[in-house]
């Protein structure tokens, strides 16, 4: 059975704002009544008048993103666009295979390659490639030195889906 702690019997007291919460927030709508009387600006309007100007500032953005694209797809030719896609699944393809390769290079051991101890690898921080491999290949990526020999080596795993 755990013990309860204690609670310090040195507080002072209840702050003002607990002790008058409730006063103070009728106190506070009571101006706010008497000022929405006094006011001679009209809040509806003037609410309005900014949902409207934003509502334009978002429907202006659309409108210059369609430009955009209109132009930029009106000043390519059908060739161009072919090329480009081509491109793009050709880049799409290597990167498979590159991670096919860093799978197929890299597997899942836990002892030193060069002085075959084991449970003598420790995690070390991983540089800024293993990282960007990490990101644009979507794999694990462990970095490990061993104690004893100091070589480094990487540990290469698929992700999770």
């Amino acid at each position: 059975m755990k013990r309860k702690r204690k609670k310090s019997n040195n507080k002072k007291g209840v702050s003002f704002f607990k002790e008058y919460n409730f006063e103070i927030t009728v106190f506070a709508m009571f101006l706010l009544g008497v000022f929405l009387l006094v006011e001679k600006m009209e809040i509806s309007q003037t609410l309005f008048k900014i949902i409207k100007a934003t509502i334009f500032l978002f429907a202006d953005f659309i409108k210059a993103i369609r430009n955009s694209i209109y132009d930029t797809l009106s000043w390519l030719e059908l060739s161009d666009l072919v090329g480009v896609i081509l491109i793009l699944f050709a880049l799409y393809l290597v990167s498979l295979r590159i991670r096919v390769r860093l799978l197929m290079m890299y597997p899942k051991v836990y002892e030193c390659q060069n002085c075959d101890n084991n449970n003598k690898l420790k995690r070390i921080p991983k540089r800024l490639k293993h990282r960007i491999i990490h990101f644009a290949l979507r794999l694990r990526i462990y970095y490990y030195q061993c104690d004893d020999c100091y070589k480094k080596q990487l540990i290469i795993l698929t992700k999770k889906r």
